[in-house]
């Protein structure tokens, strides 16, 4: 671990991988745009986006996964129970492997336990139809896990029998799981789940013999809903094929290799065929049962913790009428990957399977990217299954990717000590103002009050005039080849000591810490995916950043937010001017703080920026694709290969500007009909085609809100300066001043020059 509000950290970029050494000889200009869940996830809050609407960019961060053998994946998870993996050698790994292999193999051939596990898969072999497979298929696994508790193999933990660790498999399907995502809920419906006997116990934990738990309620639907927090993994059930090879007579350890087209589960081939192409709406398969309906995120306050409440007759919040076709099955994964890390903070990983007719594909999926284990066929290869389910049964809260530091147990909630710091931290993670993120890859930032007495103890800066005394904590997964956060605040730090411009509209770091163990590289090296000298390549790591409080630049209205927002501007230039590139202009980075009854605008939210010295770094996308430049939503921007200007910049503060004024009224993001909606949920260039439309036709159609008509005359300034730079010839490269003078500087002296004249 790694802390200091002063220290710095210095990575150096790396070579870039094959994707992108084609460009090499022209130079790269830019840092390519990310696809993914970390392009609109962050801004639920704000967007008031439904789960459909996401399902196009979660199928983009699980649709380009990583490929991994069976038996390595197998090895690597088994290494992880022994809780020193790192120093475990390859051969150590694959001996231990072979061992556990060899302790199963009794119950897979002899007495009555392996006949009655066979029985189980037998049925489940004969069984026509999918959801008819569950309670066969629950009831193996199950009868396995409930026998591999007497198995033992030197350097694994032995079994202990504790209803809040040992888990067992129980349908789920039809039973909804919710979630509140900020001012939303969403409902998931997982076929199968894995949870500890006391969930599954639940309240009738006192009547209920543990026999029956195994064999009778965990293959129905649970009486109560289960909870995101409580659920350690889901399974995604897929039954194409009607009838199933019956399990052999005796079964051997050698691995029983899939046919090529089973061996591992393809975006673009669904269990029932090929899937639609990929693009900006959600990929569809076959027509939904209800039971099967995948639901959306609407208004947390229709519904209790647990319980569907009946809605009322508005439009957005409709489910199955919403959602006829459900994704395909990687796609509905990510779903639930993505529910389940967002049920808990700092989750370093989630471990989810799906199974396709008799095989199990093991998804490892982490901030980085997601890995998919080749396929395990649990009928004719029962003794890896076993050995699977081994894993599963003697993995602790850490192996299964909770964070230990922040969540000693699931849904923990209150006082942590980071290590070696001496710090404390009282975590609100139940706050209304809590911003969490909804996704699998990128930063997954999330924001949430936070109380410390060390930190709270310590002196005020007095170059930070911010008269808040509540704190905010940051906890988010940056790039490891980025400059950091806390360098990149240093570095503003010194800039605002001497431009006023920058004084006082800046974030005031409070402390920081990197948690180096938690870096995702490990998890590659070991599975031999990445080589150890570029492992930092494309690999993220865990921050937590406290910061004194802001409040969102979007509560104002009229010109106090014209005068915030201009600040911010200012701030912006002074910065690059600096050498200090922010690159990632959106309304949620755009902040104020009150002194002596005035607002003072803030520019937020550092993970992005860098230094005009070092060039572009990483592969994450800089910018939000809705207040990204057009320029840089091009093919060329996507790829890399146009350079990053301040003119860019200058057009995201505009767009930033026109967001506000659109979709906001007295300070509250506009319930319905919300302009520009569409931008949210479209790729980059289409979102490219949208905004050229936008500032060629529409501007002249769509009126402002109410609290910001005052506003409009601004932004119709600021567009007369955006289209002249859009040329049919191509994109007008201007200077960074003339760019500012063109874009921002001109058009903000008419619009107070007009003010002045009228008021």
């Amino acid at each position: 671990m790694a802390d200091n509000a002063d220290a710095t950290v210095r990575d150096k970029t790396p070579p870039r991988n094959s994707t992108l050494s084609a460009d090499s000889e022209t130079g790269l200009k830019s840092t390519p745009l990310a696809v993914g869940s970390a392009v609109v996830s962050e801004h639920i809050s704000t967007v008031g986006l439904k789960v459909k609407n996401v399902r196009p960019w979660i199928a983009r961060d699980v649709q380009n996964f990583e490929k991994c053998e069976a038996d390595t994946m197998l090895q690597e998870l088994l290494a992880r129970c022994t809780g020193y993996s790192q120093n475990l050698s390859v051969s150590e790994k694959s001996k231990l492997f072979e061992t556990s292999l060899n302790a199963v193999l009794p119950i897979c051939n002899v007495g009555a336990v392996a006949q009655e596990i066979k029985g189980h898969l037998t049925d489940f072999c004969d069984i026509n139809g999918e959801t008819s497979t569950y309670a066969s298929f629950v009831k193996a696994a199950n009868c396995a896990l409930r026998e591999l508790s007497k198995v033992n193999v030197q350097g694994i933990p032995a079994f202990k029998v504790d209803d809040k660790t040992n888990i067992l498999l129980h349908v789920n399907d039809t039973k909804p799981i919710y979630q509140d995502h900020q001012d939303k809920q969403s409902e998931r419906k997982p076929d199968v789940v894995v949870v500890s006997h006391q969930t599954a116990l639940g309240t009738k934990a006192h009547e209920t013999q543990e026999s029956q738990v195994l064999t009778e309620t965990a293959c129905k639907s649970p009486k109560d809903n289960f909870q995101w927090t409580d659920v350690r993994s889901t399974l995604e059930v897929k039954r194409p094929r009607k009838f199933l090879t019956h399990p052999p007579s005796v079964y051997k350890t050698d691995y029983v290799v899939p046919s090529p087209s089973a061996q591992y589960m393809e975006y673009r081939k669904g269990t029932n065929g090929p899937a639609k192409p990929t693009g900006s709406t959600p990929a569809t398969g076959s027509t939904q049962t209800p039971h099967e309906a995948s639901n959306e995120l609407r208004p947390s306050s229709q519904l209790s913790r647990g319980v569907k409440r009946k809605r009322g007759g508005n439009n957005e919040d409709r489910t199955e009428e919403d959602e006829p076709t459900k994704p395909p099955p990687i796609v509905q994964n990510g779903l639930y990957v993505a529910e389940m890390f967002a049920a808990h903070i700092a989750r370093q990983h989630v471990i989810s399977f799906i199974v396709n007719n008799d095989c199990i594909y093991v998804w490892f999926c982490d901030r980085e990217t997601t890995i998919q284990g080749a396929a395990i066929n649990f009928v004719q290869d029962l003794p890896r299954w076993l050995v699977l389910l081994f894993i599963m049964q003697r993995m602790g809260y850490e192996q299964w990717g909770l964070n230990r530091v922040f969540e000693p147990e699931p849904g923990f909630s209150g006082k942590v000590m980071i290590e070696d710091t001496q710090i404390d931290l009282e975590l609100d993670v139940k706050s209304k103002e809590r911003v969490t993120h909804f996704g699998i890859r990128g930063r997954a930032t999330t924001v949430f009050p936070v109380k410390s007495k060390a930190l709270s103890d310590r002196q005020r800066d007095p170059r930070f005039p911010n008269e808040s005394s509540e704190l905010v904590a940051k906890l988010y997964w940056p790039e490891e080849t980025r400059q950091s956060e806390p360098d990149i605040l240093n570095e503003v730090y010194k800039i605002a000591q001497t431009d006023p411009d920058v004084r006082g509209h800046v974030p005031e770091l409070v402390w920081f810490h990197k948690f180096k163990e938690t870096s995702t590289s490990k998890i590659r090296v070991a599975l031999g995916l990445k080589d150890a000298d570029r492992a930092e390549q494309g690999s993220r790591v865990l921050y937590i950043i406290v910061f004194r409080k802001l409040i969102p630049i979007t509560t104002l209205s009229g010109e106090e937010f014209i005068a915030a927002w201009w600040q911010v501007v200012k701030c912006h230039r002074a910065l690059w001017k600096g050498g200090v590139l922010h690159r990632d202009v959106s309304p949620s980075n755009l902040m104020v703080y009150r002194l002596r009854g005035q607002f003072i605008g803030v520019l937020n939210d550092y993970d992005l920026s860098s230094f005009k010295r070092d060039g572009p770094r990483g592969l994450e996308r800089t910018g939000t694709v809705p207040f990204m430049a057009a320029d840089l939503l091009t093919p060329d921007g996507v790829a890399g290969k146009v350079e990053h200007v301040y003119a860019h910049d200058a057009e995201s503060l505009i767009w930033v500007l026109t967001w506000v004024c659109l979709r906001y009224e007295g300070g509250n993001l506009l319930s319905k009909n919300r302009p520009l909606e569409e931008w949210l949920k479209v790729d980059a260039s289409l979102c490219q085609a949208r905004k050229a439309q936008f500032w060629s036709i529409e501007i002249r159609n769509v009126c402002p809100s109410t609290s910001h008509a005052e506003s409009w005359d601004l932004v119709k300034k600021c567009f007369d300066g955006i289209h002249s730079i859009y040329l049919p010839s191509g994109y007008r490269k201007l200077t960074d001043e003339s760019a500012f003078q063109l874009l921002l500087e001109g058009p903000m002296l008419e619009h107070e020059s007009r003010r002045r004249t009228y008021s």
